[in-house]
C-alpha cells in the first residue's frame, strides 16, 4: 500500500488510536492525528481503558511523562490490546535517562509491533551502556544501527530510528529516510507525533515495516515541504500541521 492509498484509507475509515501519551506534546499528537483523517483518543482512567481499548484500531503508547498510575495504566492497556490483538507502537522516550526508565522500557518494548525512538533511546533498550541526556539523543542514527537489528530480532518488531536520517528495520530488511528539515528539531512533541502517525498508518495497515516505512516517509516529506514556507520554529508548527492536512507530496 503507497502513501496515497494509505491516507485515502485514513480519511475514509478514520482509525481511532488510543494514545497513553505525555502531557507536553499531547496537543501535537492530537493535532497530526487529526489531520491526516485518524481520531485520537486519551485515557488516564484504569476502569476506562479496557472499553477505550476495544474500540480502538491501535494502541500508541509513550513515556514522556512517567509516574507509577501511568506505568501501571500502559501494563493493563497492553493485556487488553494483546487480548484484542490492537497493534502495540511504543515510543520509550528518555529510556536510558534512568535506570527506572530504561526498565519499564523495556518491558513494553517486548509487546510493540513498532518502536519508533532516538539512536541513543533505541540503544538503550538493548545496552546498560547507552545513556540519553532527558529526550536528546548522544548518539548519532548509524551508531544505533546494530542494536535496532538485535532488538528487533528479539522482540520480532519493526525498530524506526529518528535523526537527521531516518532509520528502519526489522532486523533483516532496512531502509534510510533522508527527508525531513531542521526545524523539525526545533519543535518539541515532532518525535511524539510521528510515532502517533506511525500508529495511524499501522491501524490501516497490517504489515508493520511497510506501514512504518510509509508513515515515516510522509511525516518527513511534509516537514520539507513546511520548511519551503516556514523560517522559524512557530510558523514551521502550523505549517506542517497544513501540509499533514493537504496531502500533496
Amino acid at each position: 500500500m503507497n502513501i496515497d492509498e494509505t491516507i485515502n484509507k485514513i480519511r475514509k475509515t478514520k482509525p481511532v488510536v488510543l494514545c497513553l501519551t505525555n502531557y507536553v506534546t499531547m496537543d501535537l499528537i492530537a493535532n497530526s492525528l487529526l489531520a491526516i483523517g485518524s481520531a485520537p483518543i486519551m485515557s488516564e482512567h484504569s476502569e476506562d481503558i479496557e472499553e477505550m481499548v476495544q474500540i480502538s484500531n491501535a494502541l500508541y503508547i509513550n513515556i514522556g511523562t512517567l509516574n507509577d498510575e501511568f506505568t501501571e495504566l500502559a501494563r493493563c492497556s497492553i493485556k487488553f490490546a494483546k487480548a484484542n490483538n490492537k497493534p502495540i507502537i511504543f515510543d520509550p522516550v528518555g529510556s536510558g535517562a534512568t535506570q527506572l526508565r530504561t526498565n519499564i522500557a523495556r518491558e513494553i518494548a517486548n509487546h510493540a509491533a513498532i518502536i519508533r525512538g532516538n539512536a541513543s533511546e533505541i540503544m538503550s533498550l538493548v545496552s546498560d551502556q547507552s545513556k540519553t541526556l532527558g529526550a536528546e539523543s548522544l548518539n548519532k542514527v548509524d551508531e544505533a544501527k546494530a542494536s535496532s537489528k538485535i532488538l528487533a530480532q528479539q522482540c520480532r518488531n519493526i525498530i524506526a530510528i529518528s535523526g537527521e536520517i531516518d532509520f528502519i528495520t526489522d532486523g533483516n530488511n532496512e531502509h534510510y529516510n533522508y527527508y525531513g528539515s531542521p526545524l523539525m528539531q526545533k519543535v518539541t512533541g515532532m518525535g511524539c507525533s510521528l510515532t502517533a502517525v506511525i500508529a495511524a498508518f499501522r491501524a490501516v495497515n497490517e504489515n508493520s515495516y511497510d506501514a512504518a516505512l510509509s508513515a515515516i516517509q510522509y511525516f518527513t516529506l511534509c516537514g520539507t515541504m513546511a520548511a519551503k514556507k516556514a523560517a522559524a520554529p512557530g510558523s514551521f508548527r502550523a505549517q506542517f500541521i497544513d501540509e499533514l492536512y493537504k496531502n500533496e507530496i
